[in-house]
């Protein structure tokens, strides 16, 4: 009897651990919000995963601009390139239990863009920076 309550008991936690609480994105879920935001400009959940104090670096060449989170809402919102073309690719630079870096490329046609996006958990994952370059 012992044994099987320590059994349900391993098990529990062992699905606790893998399967985010209910309501709360993955990080992966938050990277999908900015890259559909990014490629096609809809921006309805994007407030969601930024953080409040975001970072937004776009360089081009020696030029840097820097947005904030609502500038970056508004860039995107005004800018984004909807095209069913853009191929899109993410890896994982580093990653533990509450901080990630994935890189982004965006292939669009005639150009490439490669974003550096730095995603922390504290009471579930945001984007606390985004680093954009133009290639």
């Amino acid at each position: 009897m012992l044994a099987g309550i320590a059994l349900l008991s391993i098990c529990v936690v062992a699905n606790a651990i893998t399967k985010p609480a209910t309501g709360k994105l993955t990080r992966d879920d938050v990277v999908k919000i900015y890259i559909d935001a990014t490629s096609s400009g809809n921006v309805s959940k994007l407030n969601t995963v930024l953080a409040d104090d975001l970072e937004f670096y776009i360089q081009r060449g020696d030029y840097v601009k820097t947005l904030d989170k609502n500038q970056l809402i508004d860039y995107l919102k005004n800018d984004a390139t909807s095209d069913p073309l853009i191929k899109t690719t993410t890896t994982v630079m580093q990653e533990d239990d509450n901080s990630s870096v994935i890189k982004v490329e965006f292939k669009y046609a005639g150009y490439s863009r490669t974003d550096e996006v730095t995603l922390y958990k504290a009471t579930g994952w945001l984007i606390t920076k985004i680093v954009c370059q133009f290639m």
